[in-house]
């Protein structure tokens, strides 16, 4: 059960300055900045994948694109696991089907995707899918006993999409006499129609298969796709989990010998979720909102317009700072650095409840972790506040996150 990170350009800066909340003068982007598996001693994920819908390499311009088109060029230059400098793990592709969602068809070809798997060195390729987002088990019935469950010419236009794509990609592959090993994408919308997808890839020829379309569902229905498809095909086809965020949920699917699934929710979790940003082993906590006044858009319009005076909102944000850092050393009180975060959060109104405050300081967890992050970058890494921090905070929830599953294979005697 490999944990595959889909990387978003999520680096950091290694010299960031908290104290003055500055980059490096000698930083450049992505390449003196540093990813997850070189700032750990040990790398915090199995593997990583490329989403192409990030990528802006002139076929198809997502909206959440994170490469330039520079970084893209170079990246197709240099090789994915150059450019990455992942040298020593495995590198899955993938399209990004959530990212071209709205479009009738996929955005790219599948003798071009071949190639573009091929030419940039992932070790695994995946087919040219079209998500489907209506999933229910009562579509199994067809619009039998419920109108609001039968299949739509759009819902089966794009399985037929993705089975011929997946036809095409696997008989390229061939032709093009590739490296890297193809993996078979699935689309449908109930879990007879996944069996269906499964074994027809399965037929094909496909030794391993990646299940689409779980990102927006729940854990229950998640389960009993992999439990409708893992009847259907046996346990001798591989299977991979598409943007798996039950990643907490793991021990449930350990009967069904999941080989690999790719997340990035512990990472986002860090700045992303209300309230579980920071990973430890008993629970989840919440950081510690102290946003740059000069950074939220909020405060500059109450400054602008004198609803707020700017010099009071600079000395409530430098206490709330300089309270919470004596804190750590024990210069300050508990108490102490609670009231200069209420005071501070009077001004911002980020709303978060003080007892979520109280819970993290006062485990004072940051300092008992072993993590390279927790170490060097102590009480910062707990506070919410620009990308930098909250970055640090996501590689320290992936640090977590594969002790947690290490642990899990250990205790199962899986791999």
């Amino acid at each position: 059960m490999k944990f595959i990170f889909a990387d978003a350009q999520d680096t950091i800066d290694l010299d960031y300055n908290f104290l003055t909340d500055e980059f490096s003068p000698k930083r450049v982007i992505q390449r003196t900045d540093k990813y997850p598996h070189e700032v750990f001693s040990k790398k915090p994920y199995d593997g990583m994948l490329i989403s192409r819908g990030l990528l802006d390499d002139g076929v198809y311009k997502s909206t959440s694109r994170a490469y330039s088109m520079a970084q893209t060029q170079r990246l197709k230059m240099e090789g994915v696991k150059r450019f990455l400098r992942y040298y020593d793990g495995e590198v899955f592709g993938d399209n990004g089907a959530f990212s071209y969602h709205k479009l009738d068809e996929p955005p790219y070809k599948v003798a071009e995707t071949v190639f573009y798997y091929e030419d940039c060195g992932f070790d695994y390729g995946m087919s040219v899918d079209h998500i489907i987002f209506e999933y229910d088990k009562r579509f199994d019935t067809d619009g039998d006993f419920d109108d609001n469950y039968k299949v739509t010419e759009k819902m089966q236009k794009r399985y037929d999409i993705t089975i011929t794509n997946a036809r095409e990609f696997l008989n390229e592959c061939e032709k093009q006499k590739v490296e890297f090993h193809p993996i078979g994408v699935i689309q449908a919308w109930s879990p007879n129609s996944m069996k269906k997808a499964a074994r027809e890839l399965v037929d094909m020829g496909y030794d391993y298969i990646a299940i689409g379309g779980m990102v927006p569902l729940d854990v229950n229905s998640c389960e009993e796709i992999v439990k409708a498809v893992r009847e259907e095909i046996g346990f001798g086809i591989r299977i991979h989990l598409l943007g798996f965020a039950k990643a907490k949920q793991l021990e449930r699917f350990i009967p069904y010998k999941i080989t690999s699934f790719d997340s990035t929710s512990p990472l986002i979790k860090a700045f992303k979720d209300k309230t579980n940003n920071y990973f430890t082993p008993e629970k989840f906590y919440t950081a510690v909102r102290i946003p740059s006044s000069d950074g939220t858009a909020t405060l500059k319009r109450k400054t602008s317009s004198g609803d707020v005076n700017r010099k009071k909102v600079l000395s409530l944000e430098k206490n709330a700072l300089d309270t919470i850092r004596a804190y750590d050393k024990d210069k300050a009180t508990l108490e102490e650095t609670l009231e200069a975060l209420q005071n501070y959060e009077s001004i911002i109104k980020d709303k978060v409840p003080i007892d979520r405050y109280r819970d993290i300081l006062s485990s004072k967890y940051w300092q008992k972790c072993q993590c390279e992050v927790c170490k060097s970058a102590k009480i910062e890494t707990i506070i919410f506040r620009n990308s930098n921090r909250n970055r640090r905070r996501g590689f320290h929830n992936l640090w977590q996150f594969q002790r947690e599953l290490e642990a899990l294979r250990e205790a199962h005697n899986i791999c």
